[in-house]
């Protein structure tokens, strides 16, 4: 029988491996992709992919069927942008895209490497822009419409050391490079960077603020190691940044732009509103929002954690910045929201062990919000947060909610005695292969034998009974949606493997509507899912 393609979870569409333009023989690393946020769902599903000194423009073509092992091998015309002279090259790759590549122009650093890209807008024209940035202490901004260099924003603002003490300038300090950029969902025209001189600074792209665009310093005494990693939350008032000292820290953001935006003196924030250390025990190299909750990872725990900030509620009006808890006492956990936090759910992600790895959260009204992450061989794995609500460890099935049904914290249900449910016999993912593009076949064992069981079909989120005949499939249930213990990583409600090539995926992202979802890594490749 074939394997039943689940409509919620995409499917493979196409692969390809992109060389560098300048020397086609080297391949270039990816370390982060984002889809144009303003167009509706479905309307022009453009994509940036940045890596080296290459930001690569992507369409995914329409034009494939939509059975996913329809793999076609058309040629894509390949633009390439230097110096603002304008040239097509075509190429044969195993995925139709139309791209365009921004070269850096900067003669003195040709080969530095990019890591970071958001998108933002004109609001006078709507051109697209691109922000980018890397291992250049800099953040460009490009109009990819147009094909030019819009702006550079250079460290031509006051130092760390400015931050304690307003009255020196940083054109000595050394540069230190930009490892994320975010775009506030109050305005096109706020951008956010997290640098390794341990600060976040807010941009304003306001042509009116050209000369002094840095309006906030968020720096002091939240980080003593750079940053790694930040993501505003959806109302725009928080941002979380999360860095190299294994600290998550939460920042109200005031409003934005204020009476010292254009100014040579921007606001300063000392203190965070809430700080950890508690959560993770090495570098925090992706943060991100869902509703209230926070999803973070860091290098070598191979899992992803779902956790609240006791107290914060982002209904209320956002503290005032007098009230953010200092550090005159160590404490591991520094809250302005009155109580500490609370571990939920884990999800593990096999073999994500290595540094700057990221997961994606989709998340859109009247669509399940789904979480994925790649690892170093290859498989992407999938996680329906709303079937973690749905579960019912009593019956050992879980029941379908509409999708626009918002997501509640979820609660371990009890037996007739009023004690949660434990799962018994840990277990662990021994294997997962695919001889298809779409279909996984998984392998599972008890910890303590560690010999692995015979392969169980493929996944699917068909309504899982507990029975006698079908104890197997309630215990492999269990293991993938039971929310009973906060500390039991929850295996891949999914699992698709890339085939034909082995690269670590380092970073995720969908479209707007959630048609369309790439994966991109390691020796240039990037893998095009949709649904």
């Amino acid at each position: 029988m074939p394997p039943q393609y689940d409509p919620e979870f995409p499917c493979i569409k196409a692969i390809a491996r992109i060389n560098s333009l300048e020397k086609a023989h080297e391949q270039t690393q990816f370390f982060d992709c984002k889809f144009y946020p303003y167009t509706p769902p479905g309307v022009d599903p453009i994509f940036a992919v940045v890596g080296k000194g290459e930001v690569n423009l992507l369409d995914p073509c329409s034009s494939f069927t939509n059975h996913p092992k329809d793999h076609r091998r058309p040629t894509f015309r390949r633009h390439q942008f230097w110096g603002g002279h304008y040239s097509m090259v075509p190429r044969r790759r195993r995925m139709k895209l139309t791209t365009c590549t921004l070269r850096d122009a900067e003669k003195k650093q040709p080969d530095a490497s990019l890591n970071s890209c958001t998108w933002s807008q004109d609001l006078e024209s709507g051109d697209p822009l691109l922000c980018v940035s890397g291992a250049i202490p800099s953040i460009k901004i490009l109009n990819v419409k147009r094909g030019t260099l819009v702006r550079v924003m250079a460290r031509y603002i006051q130092s760390l050391k400015a931050c304690r003490n307003a009255k020196e300038d940083m054109s000595n300090d050394p540069a230190k490079e930009v490892n994320d950029l975010a775009i506030s969902p109050l305005s096109p025209n706020i951008l956010a960077s997290a640098s390794m001189d341990h600060s976040v600074r807010f941009w304003s792209l306001d042509p009116a603020h050209k000369k002094q665009p840095c309006m906030l310093i968020c720096a002091g005494e939240g980080h003593k190691e750079g940053l790694l990693t930040l993501a505003f939350h959806p109302t725009g008032r928080y941002l979380l940044t999360g860095g190299m000292d294994c600290v998550i820290n939460l920042w109200a953001i005031p409003q934005l732009p204020d009476e010292a935006t254009g100014t040579d003196k921007p606001t300063i924030i000392h203190y965070p509103h809430f700080s950890t250390n508690a959560i993770h025990t090495n570098f925090v190299d992706c943060v991100a929002w869902y509703n209230d909750y926070i999803l973070s990872k860091c290098a070598g725990e191979s899992k992803i954690v779902l956790w609240r900030i006791e107290g914060f509620n982002s209904c209320d009006t956002p503290p005032s910045p007098t009230s953010a808890p200092t550090t005159h006492e160590f404490h591991p956990t520094r809250s302005a929201f009155g109580a500490t936090y609370q571990r939920l759910l884990q999800f593990e992600a096999a073999e994500t062990t290595p540094f700057y790895m990221r997961f994606s959260l989709f998340t859109q009204a009247h669509r399940r919000p789904i979480l994925v992450i790649g690892n170093e061989k290859s498989k992407v794995f999938f996680w329906d947060l709303q079937t973690l609500e749905e579960w019912d460890p009593k019956h050992h099935q879980y029941h379908q909610q509409d999708g626009d049904e918002k997501f509640k914290l979820p609660r371990a249900r009890s037996n007739k005695k009023g004690v949660a449910r434990k799962i018994g016999g840990k277990q662990r993912e021994s294997s997962i292969t695919s001889t298809t593009t779409t279909s996984t076949n998984s392998g599972f064992f008890a910890a303590g034998a560690g010999a692995a069981s015979s392969s169980q079909p493929p996944d699917s989120l068909a309504l899982i009974t507990d029975s006698a005949s079908d104890s197997n499939s309630s215990s492999r249930a269990k293991l993938k949606y039971g929310v009973e213990d906060p500390f039991r990583t929850l295996l891949p409600h999914k699992t698709h493997v890339v085939p034909r090539v082995t690269f670590a995926a380092r970073q995720a992202a969908w479209s707007v509507g959630g048609e369309w979802m790439v994966v991109v890594g390691d020796q240039g490749m990037m893998a095009l899912f949709a649904r």
